[in-house]
């Protein structure tokens, strides 16, 4: 508060006004007092030189008795007297021996007195040594030895006594003052308080204390306004209580939109932007507000689309792609925001819908080109009979088995198309169970050990220490179907002469089961797709070995079936191991005997 300019005015105005009219109102009577004093101590000199003159009368013969007289006078009436004759001479004096006092005949009251019958003077005293207010009365009638009468009063007791009354002036007048200053500091603290408390409300406010209150009463205009103040503070923490909750639901809706989005500036700063379009981008989304866009997306095709929306106020649509490293996709809308001059991007990842699409394309292609190859040959076949070949015997026969071998073709694929769409739309019904993986094993390698002796290959099973009977909590039809994959795909791309293990052990609640070869391997790059439907990693090697290219994409989809997971790890010209992760059985209770 005593940092208020307001305040002081108010202090100023209230106590200083006041003090200049105290001020002038003590000038003005200590002016009129000194005067009256002044002449208050003249008149009663006067009358005292009146009163010496009167009595006197008739007693100016002696000159001793005289001298006695003036002193007796004198002592009763508190003043010097001095009788002084025509011609100057001191008659007698009631402090001095007239004898050996000098002519008063120069003396200014004298001089007055002689010519208007009453003189005042004030004047140093040889005498006395000190000023002293002198009266004289001339005193015709006293006889010719006595023409002037004179009466004195030493100044300080005059100066006392105007000093007494200067001393009650300026003290009631600093009285008055005190009062004055101390009435001016509470009027203009009492008006300056809520002053100051508005502002420092309004202050909170403007730093977001929105609802701040100010107390104030009475029904002057301060109260008035710090009521209406209180109003609008609630009425603005309402407000912006209810704008802040419909921000929290906005940002909350936005960061839970599968889009990303992102608001701009008309100078290309980013406003807002939610946590899917930073993903999308590859930014932080906090660190990125209230920075340009080109400089935390460096993707130079949204940067155009964001120039042109910013420009034109038409919404466009467009689909970006680059690498990053990965080849991404996203369909931008961008619309202008006319009240504000920026513009809103929305962003749709479209990567995996593009990825299905190539997918499906790449599907029908291998499908169309698997159903033509074997089509083909019967057609070839079957027209070559019609020619006449059905005649002959010996090649009868064997254009027959060509079209039985490309008809089991046709079927195995069938069937794998089939399985792979059940299993895929989980039509597919698993028994799970818990299923030793000793037997299973066992069986797949009996199954393909004729084929894998006819390429001097070395099919071995690696049994844990001490596991025999480790189980696996799977369909048994299904954990065949994988064994049976897995093996024959090793045995159809491994060399002759070459060693195949499958082994498998008990690992975090799950059963790794892994089927090693040290065949060819297969590249870094075609790890990823492996998996994929009729994907092949050397796709003319590989039709002349058969198979229907979706053994691998069957195993993946039936180890994910059974809340499993598979994956393969190869190093070129070392060999290749895939490996199977399934839930693993837990030990379940013997039935109590009977």
């Amino acid at each position: 508060m005593l940092r208020s300019c307001t305040f002081w005015r108010l202090f100023g105005t209230f106590g200083l006004l006041p003090l200049l009219s105290v001020g002038l109102l003590v000038f003005v009577v200590v002016s009129q007092v000194d005067g009256y004093d002044q002449g208050r101590n003249v008149d009663n000199v006067r009358q005292r030189a009146l009163l010496t003159r009167d009595a006197l009368r008739g007693r100016t013969d002696d000159a001793a008795a005289l001298q006695e007289e003036v002193k007796q006078l004198a002592a009763d009436g508190g003043a010097r007297i001095t009788l002084i004759a025509a011609d100057g001479r001191v008659r007698a004096d009631s402090e001095q021996d007239p004898a050996v006092m000098e002519n008063h005949a120069d003396r200014p009251e004298v001089i007055q007195a002689r010519e208007q019958g009453v003189g005042v003077a004030t004047h140093h005293s040889q005498t006395l040594r000190q000023p002293m207010l002198y009266v004289a009365v001339r005193a015709d009638d006293l006889g010719p030895e006595v023409a002037f009468v004179r009466a004195a009063l030493p100044m300080n007791r005059v100066e006392e006594q105007i000093s007494r009354l200067h001393h009650i002036i300026w003290t009631a007048a600093a009285c008055a003052g005190l009062v004055t200053v101390a009435l001016a500091f509470w009027v203009a603290r009492r008006t300056v308080r809520p002053l100051t408390e508005l502002t420092e409300a309004a202050r909170l406010i403007a730093e977001g204390a929105y609802g701040h209150k100010v107390y104030a009463s009475g029904p002057d205009e301060i109260a008035v306004l710090a009521r209406t103040f209180n109003h609008m503070s609630v009425r603005l923490a309402k407000q912006f209580a209810q704008l802040e909750e419909d921000r929290q639901q906005l940002r909350a809706i936005l960061s839970g939109m599968v889009e990303g989005v992102i608001a701009l500036g008309a100078d290309e700063r980013i406003l807002f932007v939610n946590e899917r379009a930073a993903r999308l981008l590859e930014f932080q989304a906090q660190a990125a507000v209230g920075r340009r866009l080109w400089e935390v997306v460096r993707v130079r095709p949204l940067q155009e689309v964001a120039r042109r929306a910013l420009a034109n106020p038409e919404p466009r649509q467009e689909e970006l792609r680059w690498n990053s490293p990965a080849l991404r996709s996203l369909t931008v809308h961008a619309a202008r925001l006319a009240s504000a001059g920026g513009a809103v991007l929305v962003l749709h990842d479209t990567t995996n819908l593009r990825r299905l699409e190539r997918v499906r394309q790449d599907f029908v292609a291998n499908v169309s080109h698997e159903l033509k190859t074997p089509l083909s040959v019967i057609k070839a076949c079957v027209e070559t009979l019609l020619d006449g070949a059905a005649e002959d015997p010996q090649h009868r026969d064997r254009f027959l088995e060509r079209i039985g071998d490309q008809s089991d073709r046709l079927y195995a694929l069938i069937l794998d198309l089939l399985s792979l769409t059940r299993i895929e739309s989980g039509e597919e019904a698993f028994e799970l169970r818990a299923v030793p993986l000793g037997p299973a094993v066992a069986g797949c390698l009996e199954r393909h050990r004729e084929r894998a002796e006819t390429k001097k290959q070395q099919l071995t099973a690696e049994p844990p220490p001490g596991g025999d009977g480790l189980a696996a909590h799977v369909d048994e039809e299904a954990l065949e179907q994988i064994l049976d994959n897995l093996v024959e795909n090793a045995i159809k791309y491994t060399p002759e002469g070459s060693r195949i293990v499958v082994r498998w052990r008990a690992e975090g609640g799950q059963v790794r089961l892994e089927v090693e070869d040290n065949g060819q391997g297969i590249p870094e790059a075609d790890l990823p797709r492996i998996f994929e439907r009729f994907y092949r990693v050397d796709k003319a090697r590989s039709r002349e070995m058969g198979g229907t290219g979706l053994g691998l994409a069957i195993v993946k989809h039936l180890t994910q079936a059974m809340k499993g997971g598979v994956r393969a790890t190869s190093r070129v010209g070392t060999g290749t191991t895939f490996i199977v992760s399934l839930p693993q059985a837990t030990a379940e209770p013997e039935p109590e005997a009977p």
